[in-house]
């Protein structure tokens, strides 16, 4: 979809924290195939038609904007949160991690609307937040 589908597109690039862990930058490969041995059970699946590995058993989650565009977020088999956008026409962003540590799937407020709020529970057991802002970038993780 154009950029005028995410009003601006760019999601926020920046240092966030979730549960403790702080990461830096914006990937654009896919869901994280390794896995550390304490991650080793989790089971991975494909996002059908759009590659990219996530764990099974948090699913996957879709936005749906206004317009009907799409965006899809799962936990990587990393346990970070990543996403992929569609573009007008039909065309799909790179995947991109969203950072954090979750131990739970996506959950979607606000799915329909410009502006969702995305949360998962962290590694500390407490659900954190981000929100999409009307500039199309979001939050950074928080309680």
């Amino acid at each position: 979809m154009s950029a005028s589908f995410f009003r601006k597109p760019a999601l926020a690039v920046s240092t966030l924290a979730l549960a403790g862990a702080t990461l830096a930058g914006l990937a654009t490969a896919a869901p994280a195939q390794a896995a550390t041995p304490s991650q080793a059970t989790a089971a991975a699946c494909q996002v059908p038609g759009h590659g990219g590995s996530y764990i099974c058993e948090y699913g996957i989650a879709w936005q749906t904007f206004p317009n009907g565009g799409k965006q899809v977020f799962v936990v990587g088999t990393d346990f970070s949160v990543w996403t992929r956008y569609g573009f007008e026409g039909g065309d799909w962003s790179n995947w991109e991690s969203m950072g954090g540590v979750a131990r739970s799937g996506v959950r979607i407020d606000g799915n329909g609307t410009w502006n969702p709020t995305i949360s998962v529970v962290g590694s500390d057991g407490v659900r954190w937040y981000r929100h999409r802002l009307d500039t199309g970038s979001w939050t950074g993780w928080s309680k």
